[in-house]
């Protein structure tokens, strides 16, 4: 573990591209671009680290308008396994630059990250919908769900099983952001509001939007001292004969483990135009045209006799999500800033044979010693890319 809380910095040039340090959060980096006027794409939990994000693609509710979070970096600089420090970019060591946009684990210890921003929309201000369903009108939510891809590119929606912490309760919280014109934002709330028994609008700020939308209930995740163990695929649209088996399996499996009260099932329904606006091969990124709808079944507790059990459950959701006949893809996709650790490599870095050589070449290059292998490591060999351990971690061959 390397502490890097002394790189926790992010200053704006007069070019109004942003280089931060990655001790920094989603959270800092928001407020610095809030305050210059600017946006990017970021994820939806403000205190997870900005720049992990980045390196592993970096989904969020403004790639519809400005692609992943990675597609935004101009260069980052990074400290090698032998203390040499390298820059990569377009210009230098563009294959390295290649690799980190959607693989950047692997390589070094990031230093600093330098990226592309954007004009504030709409002055930074956002409209916000938060809506309570229950469960008996959550197959007509999914099909309002399922009439919005593909989704318009000002469009944001989070749905989240929870259960209600007193009663155990479950139900579906729903929260609608809208970075375009208010009214259209609120034609789409319409299309949910029918089935909902409370809804809440407003007009949050972007610096607030993480900590406000969806009525804290990401913020909520912050909180330390609780274990997460967590799980996602990736799916197309959303099957309502699956999702809806998945609410009452949530609500039971819940009501008989009382200790998982934190623990959700999210979906993200984020817009694709700007990410799939690049070629393919723009980056390590392999999921272009394949990141309609994440799934993230997230286990949270303290108690840790729940261990065993949550992570059975999880995992076996995960697996039911991730077959052809649900997914709709014809290979498990997964987004390995959400994954687990025990998926096929080629799911988190895509099953093109190109992509295998053109990162084990690089891994051999930039950590021939394997001293970055912890977390979703590249393998360094091609025949690495068939096997895994129970792990999930890649074992190169010798």
């Amino acid at each position: 573990m390397i502490n890097m809380e002394h790189f926790k910095y992010a200053n704006m040039s007069s070019n109004n591209t942003m280089t931060f340090g990655s001790g920094s959060t989603i959270q800092d980096i928001t407020a610095r671009l809030y305050n210059a006027g600017r946006e990017i794409t970021i994820g939806a939990c403000p205190c997870v680290g900005a720049m992990g994000v980045m390196l592993g693609g970096g989904v969020g509710r403004l790639q519809g308008k400005h692609g992943l979070a990675s597609d935004a970096i101009q260069k980052v600089r990074l400290a090698l396994y032998n203390g040499t420090i390298v820059e990569a970019s377009k210009t230098v060591n563009p294959d390295l630059f290649w690799a980190m946009r959607g693989a950047g684990q692997n390589f070094g210890v990031v230093i600093e990250a330098t990226v592309e921003t954007y004009p504030q929309t709409n002055g930074g201000a956002f409209y916000n919908a938060d809506l309570i369903i229950t469960g008996e009108h959550l197959d007509s939510v999914i099909d309002v769900m399922n009439s919005l891809y593909p989704v318009d590119d000002n469009l944001a929606l989070l749905i989240l099983y929870a259960v209600n912490a007193t009663t155990l309760e479950p139900l579906v919280a729903l929260n609608l952001v809208y970075s375009g014109p208010e009214e259209q934002g609120k034609r789409y709330t319409e299309k949910f509001s029918p089935f909902s028994i409370s809804l809440n609008e407003s007009i949050i700020p972007w610096i607030d939007l993480n900590s406000q939308s969806a009525g804290g209930a990401v913020l909520a995740k912050c909180i330390p001292g609780q274990s997460h163990n967590q799980y996602d695929s990736i799916t197309k649209t959303v099957d309502k004969a699956t999702f809806l088996e998945l609410f009452d399996s949530y609500g039971s499996f819940v009501a008989e483990h009382p200790a998982l009260v934190n623990s959700t099932v999210i979906l993200e329904i984020f817009a694709q135009q700007a990410i799939n606006a690049y070629p393919q091969n723009f980056s390590a990124f392999p999921h272009r045209g394949s990141v309609d709808t994440l799934v993230v079944i997230e286990m949270a507790y303290i108690d840790q006799s729940v261990t065993e059990v949550a992570d059975s459950w999880a995992r076996g959701w995960r697996d039911r999500l991730s077959s052809t006949e649900v997914s709709g893809y014809d290979r498990m996709i997964i987004y390995q800033n959400y994954g687990h650790g025990d998926e096929p490599i080629t799911a988190l870095y895509g099953y093109e044979r190109w992509r295998h050589e053109r990162l084990t070449a690089l891994k051999r290059e930039f950590d021939p010693r394997g001293q970055f292998n912890g977390y979703h490591a590249v393998p360094a060999t091609l025949e690495g890319w068939n096997r895994t351990v129970d792990s999930g971690v890649i074992e190169p061959s010798a």
